[in-house]
């Protein structure tokens, strides 16, 4: 066993240890989205970009071929990766419209979004916990959103990054049963690559974009394309391989609490919230753990 290297004989919570660990990055894209000087379209197409490129070069020093996808597969990656895409347009602006607290407490719903489309993507019913623990998740909302105010546009952004965010997760539990983690995540950012730049071609926008980062903002665009997107996109992934949609998309709530600390440590002031969004967010994240505790009792029974 290695915790460097999981592998099918891993024990599960080898593969739990690195989906937090994967998270705990990404904890870091908020911060990284405000310290980077562009809008968010921009940030997003070099980032997407970068990240093509990265895992390209390391498919060439490690002699891998990338197999392209079977034909009833290319639906599937092209509407996931537009869904990425967006989710990252939208998580970003949200960011520059208020800051990263309160676009990574939106985020933080995206479970409650997961464990309703879930049973539809993998043909179950819905239990009647998980609907009175959305009923929780939805008053730790109203407690989040009622302490803050003049941010409902901030907001909506947020909650429709969030519910994409769930979404991609629940696809791409699927189609990773069909396809290498590193094939489908370096033809979903090519594709994403592609889309993107026809959008703003059309909109005669894309060399401004090319253009649009300067002096620092490519230091932190490099770590983000990297680190926090092709290392962490590839192994979420696999991590997907052996966790069901809904656990990655429960550890994935843990992101608010790493990227709220981070935040605060790095901004301190701009970030700082009243006690109100930090017990909605904490009513929000009791909800999930809840959630995940009884589904695992019963998961353990029907054993």
């Amino acid at each position: 066993m290695s915790l460097l290297r999981p592998t099918d004989d891993s024990p599960i919570w080898v593969h739990h240890l690195w989906m937090h660990f994967i998270v705990l990055i990404w904890g870091f894209t908020g911060a990284l989205g405000k310290l980077i000087h562009v809008d968010a379209l921009p940030l997003v197409w070099h980032r997407i970009v970068l990240a093509a490129v990265f895992m390209a070069l390391f498919a060439g020093v490690t002699r891998r071929r990338f197999v392209l996808p079977p034909r009833e597969l290319l639906g599937p990656l092209a509407l996931n990766s537009a869904i990425i895409v967006v989710h990252w347009i939208t998580f970003y602006h949200a960011i520059k419209l208020s800051n990263v607290s309160l676009t990574l407490a939106c985020l933080s719903t995206g479970p409650f979004f997961t464990s309703l489309l879930e049973p539809l993507f993998f043909k179950r019913r819905i239990l009647p916990a998980e609907i009175l623990l959305g009923g929780g998740v939805v008053a730790g909302m109203l407690l989040l959103f009622g302490s803050v105010e003049g941010q409902t546009t901030a907001i909506l952004v947020g909650l429709s990054s969030s519910i994409l965010s769930a979404l991609f997760s629940v696809m791409n539990g699927r189609i990773v049963q069909r396809m290498p983690p590193l094939d489908i995540s370096f033809w979903e950012m090519s594709i994403g690559v592609v889309l993107l730049s026809l959008y703003l071609g059309a909109q005669g926008h894309l060399f401004q974009t090319m253009t649009a980062p300067s002096g620092s903002d490519w230091i932190y665009l490099v770590g983000l394309a990297t680190f926090c997107t092709a290392f962490a996109f590839v192994q979420s992934v696999r991590i997907m391989r052996y966790l069901s949609p809904f656990t990655v998309m429960l550890t994935i709530a843990m992101e608010p609490v790493y990227g709220i600390l981070i935040a605060l440590f790095l901004f301190a002031e701009s970030e700082a919230m009243t006690a109100g969004f930090y017990l909605g967010v904490a009513t929000i994240l009791a909800m999930l753990m809840l959630d995940a505790y009884i589904k695992r009792r019963k998961r353990r029974k029907a054993a």
